[in-house]
């Protein structure tokens, strides 16, 4: 048995998607506890090692405890603790010390933080001991879904950032059960600690069976430059490189760093061929050998991540998964005008283009360029310049408000959304080409309110989704009538206009649900998605039966879709699938939906299927759409072709501020369907969430309205006839977006025909 238990916890190790920098790890202590001896710990309670299994033995007291020391030359490195919690019937799992400005100097006292299974053994729980020793609070607890005796526990701790990552797996590791991630500070109950220290230990309570086993520490090496000791040659580029780095002339090899002995200018693009094993680093604004950026790519966690070098130690700016090919796969860089743009792989030929991230460097454009190579190879570099975007530009978000959807209707894009205020107003904007809109105009309000803790409240309204169909449009949404969250429902007004008002509040069906995105198939049926809450987060489609402005559920037609069971797809406050929008493409039914917590970092999944009501199988290299250092929060998507329909856009909302949730703002970027090398379905790509400036959508239309293929004075004088009042409104004609067509719209009109001229 011992044997067995010892295989499984390595193949979680080797399942579990770690956390850690990227740069070298160093095992520097495991237990599996077949010596009975445990002087390695400070021992707090009725501590035993029997039959090769730690066991906390009755006795008198809540818990019992002991700790470990992580040695000094390892105590400013992060660190990842691992260990296996058998047959537990209730309360055990890790303590990570923490350091804050005034604590007791009682030497007995533990100070800092636990990630445990929760008492009754249901649920993940992460809590703190507070400055006297004694018990805090409870910061996040998880849903009670663990329905497994057998677990292993992981914790990552990010020293120079602050943060903590638990996770709880099967002990296998192909299941997932608890996730969440925390920085000091974060949680109004937490203000005590001002960050990690180096002390770690297991926790157990006396009531209820668990034993510990495999107790293991690791820790990451930030593996700055070492010394740059001989000349390489590459494409005709000097380097400066490792003694570990062999070759010149086409490629070079071998386990070690590389800079360009001259530095770039500011703007710059630098491509090359890499063979990654391992971990490859692509080095670039590099003042010295301590300071710049590093573009990583994992071979073997499959995950591309963008770092910030400062003093030697790495700070995470951006991290996402993607395959790595065996065979030779293009990497570059292009910095222009303080923007970095980084790809890798990235289906470079064409309009997919894409970068992996892309950010404002501005303090590091500038600086020397290189790769560190832990045994593959660079070939192929080339340096040349970089060309700046020229055209109109537009930037993120193009307005505020959570929950966006968008109707293209005569001409005419209608954005809806969740007022900022939060409140149980839904606005509508307009614009000719969703980057430009109007001024927001209320088109419902909910207006019931209901009664909790002595107050009176409104009751809110989320996920406005618009639908036209049969010369009606419908406007379908979700609200809680009272302070449960067991009272949301889906309902559904209507107008003979998209701008509204819409009447009435129909409810769809009187179960616990939130979402409701309609979509038309090209078969005439209509179809809606929506989530409810048996697993968590869970997303239903179903087929509609709509009539003269009323809309019937066909019976026996809902079928669940996609429920969580992905990392991606649970964090500390829940398991979580939301959202879920449809879009064919070439024969496929792509279905993309939210993950994680709204309050938390959030983003955007999808799913493939032929048929409409599934199966679904999800995309391996989700999520698509994800958070960065500075963009938090990007979900709740959904898709709008530009005004030509050369072009798919995902329209999102994020969060005002990293750590900061509302009010959110809606922002569009970039879509586009690649060819799958390996012979499947189009992989759906995002260019995302973006804070730099992005050409605007393709439109040829705006300003010719009659669609002749140019701007001409006969689009002016369509313009001054519709001032006139010879032919009704359309927001065609609305340049500016300001939601109507006045001598503004004729000014604009006519500056851009004298350009022209």
């Amino acid at each position: 048995m011992k044997r067995q238990y010892f295989v499984l916890f390595c193949i979680a190790l080797i399942c579990l998607c770690t956390v850690s920098v990227c740069g070298l790890e160093t095992v520097i202590y495991e237990n599996d506890f077949s010596q009975t001896s445990l002087t390695d710990f400070e021992v707090h309670g009725n501590w035993s090692v029997s039959n090769g299994y730690l066991t906390l033995g009755s006795g008198t007291g809540a818990s019992g405890y002991l700790t470990y020391e992580i040695p000094a030359e390892h105590a400013d490195k992060d660190y990842r603790l691992d260990v296996d919690f058998l047959g537990h019937t209730g309360l055990g799992g890790f303590l990570i010390g923490a350091d804050g400005p005034s604590l007791s100097a009682a030497p007995s006292y533990f100070f800092g933080y636990h990630t445990a299974v929760t008492s009754d053994g249901k649920a993940g729980v992460f809590a703190y001991f507070n400055q006297t020793g004694g018990w805090g609070a409870n910061l996040r607890r998880g849903p009670s879904t663990i329905d497994e005796a057998d677990l292993h526990l992981s914790v990552y701790v990010d020293k120079k950032e602050n943060t903590l990552t638990y996770r709880i797996t099967s002990l296998d590791g192909e299941r997932q059960l608890f996730g969440m991630t925390y920085e000091i500070g974060t949680h109004d109950d937490d203000t005590i600690y001002e960050r990690f220290s180096s002390t770690v230990g297991i926790r157990k309570a006396y009531t209820g069976a668990g034993t510990f086993d495999n107790f293991k520490i690791t820790v990451f090496e930030d593996d700055a430059i070492g010394e740059l000791t001989k000349s390489v040659g590459l494409c005709g580029t000097a380097f400066r490189a490792e003694s570990g780095i062999t070759g010149g002339g086409a490629s070079v090899t071998g386990r070690g760093a590389l800079l360009t002995e001259e530095a770039l200018a500011a703007d710059f693009c630098a491509s090359a061929k890499l063979s990654c094993a391992g971990i490859t680093r692509v080095f670039f604004g590099m003042k010295d050998l301590q300071n710049g950026y590093a573009f990583c790519v994992d071979a073997d966690e499959e995950i591309v991540e963008l770092y910030q070098i400062t003093n030697g130690a790495y700070s995470r700016v951006g991290r996402k998964r993607a395959p790595v090919p065996k065979e030779p796969c293009e990497v570059r860089v292009s910095v222009n005008g303080g923007v970095a743009s980084l790809y890798y792989d990235n289906f470079a030929e064409g309009a997919a283009a894409f970068p992996k991230f892309e950010f404002s460097l501005a303090d590091y454009a500038a600086g020397s360029f290189g790769f560190w190579l832990s045994g593959g190879t660079v070939s192929d570099f080339a340096l040349t310049g970089s060309e700046a975007y020229i055209g109109e530009t537009y930037l993120n978000p193009v307005v505020w408000g959570a929950d966006p959807d968008i109707l293209y209707y005569d001409g005419t894009y209608y954005l809806y959304n969740r007022n900022p205020s939060g409140d149980s107003v839904f606005s509508v904007y307009t614009s000719p080409d969703l980057v430009h809109w109007s001024a927001g105009k209320t088109c419902y309000v909910w207006k019931q309110e209901y009664t909790a803790k002595n107050k009176t409240i409104k009751s809110y309204c989320m996920s406005p989704n618009v639908f036209y169909y049969d010369g009606i449009f419908y406007l379908f949404y979700a609200t809680r009538t009272d302070s449960t969250y067991a009272s949301r429902r889906i309902y559904y007004a209507t107008s003979d206009s998209p701008y509204g008002p819409f009447v009435g509040q129909t409810m769809l069906h009187d179960v616990t649900e939130i979402g409701g995105h309609p979509y038309l198939d090209e078969s005439g049926k209509v179809y809606i998605s929506l989530s409810r809450f048996d697993y968590g987060g869970c997303i239903y489609l179903e087929e509609l039966s709509i009539k003269d402005g009323v809309i019937t559920p066909v019976e026996g037609t809902l079928t669940l879709a996609v429920m969580p069971t992905e990392e991606y797809e649970i964090d500390g406050r829940g398991r979580v699938c939301e959202g879920g929008v449809l879009y064919k493409h070439e024969g496929y039914y792509y279905l993309i939906y939210a993950t994680s917590s709204y309050r938390l970092h959030y983003g955007e999944a999808y799913a493939v299927s032929e048929n409409i009501l599934g199966p679904y199988t999800k995309y391996e290299y989700n999520n698509v759409l994800t958070y960065n250092r500075e963009l938090d929060g990007p979900g709740d998507a959904v898709f709008v072709q530009s005004p030509d329909g050369t072009e798919l856009y995902m329209a999102y909302h994020r969060h005002s501020a990293v750590g900061t949730v509302s009010p959110r703002m809606t922002c569009i970027d970039r879509v586009a369907f690649v060819d799958d090398p390996d012979g499947g379905p189009d992989i759906l790509t995002v260019f995302g969430p973006t804070s730099t400036p992005q050409p605007l959508p393709s439109n040829v239309y705006r300003y010719d309205f009659d669609r002749d293929g140019r701007t001409g004075l006969y689009d002016l004088l369509l313009l001054l006839a519709r001032l006139r009042g010879d032919a009704a409104y359309s927001g065609t004609y609305d340049v500016n977006a300001d939601g109507k067509v006045d001598q503004a719209d004729f000014s604009i009109l006519l500056l851009k025909l004298l350009q022209i001229v």
